[in-house]
C-alpha cells in the first residue's frame, strides 16, 4: 500500500501524539508541520526527524507533496480548515469532535464529498482491543435485547488543562464555550459516546441534561448528568465530571434481557444466560488481558487503506455528526428546560443545499 503524505496542522499536546502515531503507523509519512505558534511547529518538526515547517496553512495546502491534512486544532476552526483543505483537494483527518454544531459538521461532510476527498474523525478508541471484544460479545447476542446503558466518568483536571498551561502552545480556547462548544462532555466523554454507539449499534434518540461549571475557569461545564434513551426502548445515563478529587473512575455498563457487560479501566466482564464465545452461561466472566495497541496509528492505517481502496473511511464524517448531534442536544435540553430528541442522520446531510 502506498504511504500517504500528511501535513500535521497544530503542534500542541494532542498534535504531538497524533503526529508520532501517524509516523508510527507505517501507512503515512509526515510531509510537514504547521502551527500559528512557529516555535512549537519547529519543535515538533525536530522531534519528527527534521521534517519541513510550513510558514502558513495555505502553503501546506498548496504543496504538491501533501495528500492529506491532520488537523489537531481548536474545535472552532475545524470547519473552516476542513473546507479549505477540501477545496485544495486534500483528504482530511480531524481531531474529535468534528465540529461544535451539526450545521458545521454537515457542511464539512458536504464540502469533502463535493471535492471528492475523504473525511475522518479521530474516534480511534474504537480500536482498543477491549472495545472490539465488547462489540463481539454484544453482536453474539449474549446480552439479548439491550435495555440500558450507563456511563460513569470522573476525573480531575486542574485549571491549567482548560487554560493551556499544560501545552507547549498555550491557549485558553478550552475554557470558552464559543470556541470549544462545551466542556468535559464534548472534550472527553465524546469518545465514550462514540464507542458505545460502535459497541451497541444503537444511537441516542432523546436526552435531558443538567450541567454546571463548579471549579474550572471559563464558561464550560465541569460536571454533567444526562438521562438518555438509546434506540426505541433502552434507557440510560451519563454521570461525568472533571473536578472529582482522588482516583479517576471510568465504567460503562450495558445490560439487556439476557446479560450484562461492564467495561472498566482493568478490562471487561460479562454475564449471560446464553453460551457466548465459548463461555459457559450463568457465570460471570472476567477478561483483563488485552494486547497493547497503538489505537491512533490503527486509525491512520485504516484511513489510508480505505482511501487507497476507494472506500468511505470506516470512521466517517457521519460518525462525527452523530456524536455532535447527541452532545448538542444534551446541552440544548438544559437551556430548553426539557428533554430533546436527538436529530437523526440522513442522506440529506451528505448533500445539503448550501450557499457558496
Amino acid at each position: 500500500m502506498k504511504q500517504m503524505r500528511v501535513a500535521v496542522v497544530g503542534a500542541g499536546g494532542i498534535a504531538q501524539r497524533n503526529a508520532s502515531e501517524t509516523a508510527r503507523s507505517g501507512a503515512a509519512v509526515i510531509a510537514g508541520v504547521y502551527d500559528v505558534n512557529a516555535r512549537a511547529a519547529r519543535e515538533l518538526a525536530r522531534s519528527l526527524g527534521g521534517t519541513r515547517v510550513f510558514s502558513s496553512y495555505r502553503e501546506a495546502l498548496e504543496s504538491a507533496d501533501v495528500e492529506a491534512v491532520l488537523l489537531s486544532t481548536p474545535h472552532h476552526v475545524h470547519k473552516s480548515m476542513t473546507i479549505e483543505a477540501a477545496a485544495a483537494g486534500k483528504h482530511v483527518m480531524v481531531e474529535k469532535p468534528i465540529a461544535t454544531t451539526t450545521e458545521d459538521a454537515e457542511e464539512m461532510i458536504h464540502r469533502c464529498r463535493q471535492a471528492g476527498v475523504a473525511l475522518t474523525v479521530n474516534y480511534s478508541f474504537r480500536y482498543l482491543p477491549k472495545v472490539r471484544r465488547a462489540r463481539e460479545i454484544v453482536e453474539s447476542g449474549a446480552l439479548g435485547e439491550i435495555a440500558g446503558v450507563q456511563v460513569v466518568s470522573h476525573q480531575f483536571k486542574d485549571p491549567g488543562y482548560w487554560m493551556g498551561g499544560r501545552s507547549n502552545s498555550p491557549d485558553d480556547w478550552r475554557s470558552s464555550r464559543a470556541k470549544c462548544g462545551g466542556g468535559f462532555l464534548i472534550m472527553n466523554v465524546c469518545h465514550t459516546i462514540d464507542y458505545l454507539y460502535y459497541i451497541t449499534g444503537l444511537r441516542g434518540t432523546r436526552v435531558y441534561s443538567e450541567y454546571a461549571t463548579v471549579a474550572s475557569p471559563g464558561d464550560v461545564e465541569d460536571v454533567v448528568s444526562v438521562t438518555c434513551r438509546w434506540g426505541e426502548r433502552a434507557v440510560g445515563s451519563i454521570s461525568a465530571s472533571s473536578v472529582m478529587r482522588g482516583a479517576d473512575v471510568s465504567e460503562e455498563r450495558i445490560w439487556g434481557t439476557k446479560g450484562t457487560l461492564v467495561l472498566d479501566t482493568g478490562g471487561l466482564s460479562f454475564y449471560s444466560t446464553r453460551p457466548a464465545g465459548g463461555k459457559k452461561p450463568g457465570r460471570l466472566h472476567r477478561e483483563a488481558k488485552f494486547p497493547e495497541v497503538s489505537w491512533t496509528a490503527e486509525w491512520v492505517r485504516r484511513f489510508v487503506a480505505d482511501v487507497r481502496a476507494g472506500r468511505d473511511p470506516e470512521i466517517s464524517g457521519r460518525a462525527g455528526w452523530e456524536n455532535v448531534a447527541f452532545i448538542t442536544a444534551a446541552y440544548g435540553s438544559l437551556e430548553a428546560g426539557r428533554p430533546l430528541d436527538v436529530p437523526s442522520y440522513s442522506a440529506s446531510v451528505e448533500t445539503p443545499e448550501l450557499v457558496s
